[in-house]
């Protein structure tokens, strides 16, 4: 899921003080305080967005969004971290808590989307043969921002940005994982290739695997076998535009169908049946069904040299033990 910034704003209220009293007679009924922090002071912490973010498309607009979100400060971080904790460890929290949690959450979420952007940049360079776009690991680090926000203690001492950023991190690697290609891939077996590449194109000369290894601290065997298994298991989709032949061209329309010598292939099987036939049996059906036109059994009996009945027992009998050896390839169900 993606968060709205937009949305958000209008739920992302200030944190709420502790003490608030509830109305008389319903205690999940509250009213929401004023926003304790100053409108100059918020809207100094607006950041503008950002000229490359301007433009029309989805992408852009989210980037532009998020990065209008104001940040948390400490305190507040601090105080919205502790109302989600107090609403999640909660037996069987109350409507107004319950509320106030997912305000809290929500503000914390959004606050944090700039993270996952710049995590999710990272991976940028390995989505090219992925069939993946940024967006995708955007929603994938987002779940993992979301997870970090639920389980986030603040009485550890760090900011929220320290701990989620492992959570995002290990979401987006799983997204790729379990996404990104049609085979599952080991993440350490992915991650072991692609430093291995990386190195190899960042070396001035050529690079021996034995030397990679090394380089990399991996046995030189394990190394091998991550190379191998991301190049076997490389897909890449049929409708892809073809580069040779141009944008307007696909995979599939410059492939070959190798049913295109089915025809040729199917002569030559027919052929090798008929060869191990008795050379009576064999002339009658070349001479009934072989040429360019069909010689009736009268015609066939006269090339022959012999009786009309004598070529129409023969057909039959040939005809039948060729269905019975070939009835099995023809209708393999049996039908």
């Amino acid at each position: 899921m993606v968060y709205n910034p937009v949305q958000d704003r209008f739920h992302a209220a200030a944190p709420q003080s502790e003490q608030e009293p509830a109305r008389q007679g319903d205690q999940d009924q509250e009213i929401d305080p004023p926003d304790p922090v100053p409108k100059a002071s918020r809207d100094a912490r607006l950041a503008p967005a950002h000229p490359r973010f301007r433009g029309g498309d989805g992408l852009s607009d989210y980037l532009r969004l998020i990065a209008r979100v104001p940040l948390l400060t400490p305190a507040e971080e601090l105080h919205l971290a502790g109302t989600v904790q107090e609403w999640l460890q909660h037996p069987d929290p109350p409507l107004s808590l319950r509320r106030r949690g997912t305000r809290a959450r929500n503000r914390m979420v959004t606050a944090n989307l700039r993270l996952v952007v710049m995590v999710c940049r990272r991976y940028r360079g390995r989505i090219g043969n992925l069939q993946l776009e940024m967006l995708d690991l955007y929603q994938a680090g987002n779940i993992g921002l979301m997870r970090a926000v639920e389980l986030f203690d603040p009485s550890r001492g760090y900011r929220l940005s320290t701990y989620a950023f492992s959570w995002i991190h290990q979401a987006v690697q799983r997204c790729m994982t379990a996404t990104g290609n049609g085979i599952r891939i080991p993440t350490a077996l992915r991650n072991i290739a692609y430093r291995a590449q990386l190195l190899e194109a960042c070396a001035e000369q050529p690079l021996s695997i034995g030397a990679i290894a090394a380089l990399l601290g991996e046995k030189e065997q394990r190394l091998q076998t991550a190379l191998t298994v991301v190049r076997q298991c490389s897909t890449t989709s049929l409708d892809k535009p073809s580069a040779s032949m141009g944008e307007d061209t696909t995979l599939i329309e410059v492939i070959p169908d190798r049913r295109g010598n089915v025809p040729h292939d199917d002569y030559r099987w027919l052929h090798e049946h008929l060869d191990a036939l008795d050379l009576r049996d064999r002339q009658v059906l070349q001479l009934r069904y072989g040429d360019d036109e069909s010689r009736s059994c009268s015609k066939t009996a006269r090339v022959l040299g012999v009786s009309k009945s004598c070529v129409q027992s023969v057909e039959r009998r040939t005809l039948k033990n060729l269905r019975r050896r070939l009835g099995p390839v023809l209708d393999p169900r049996g039908g």
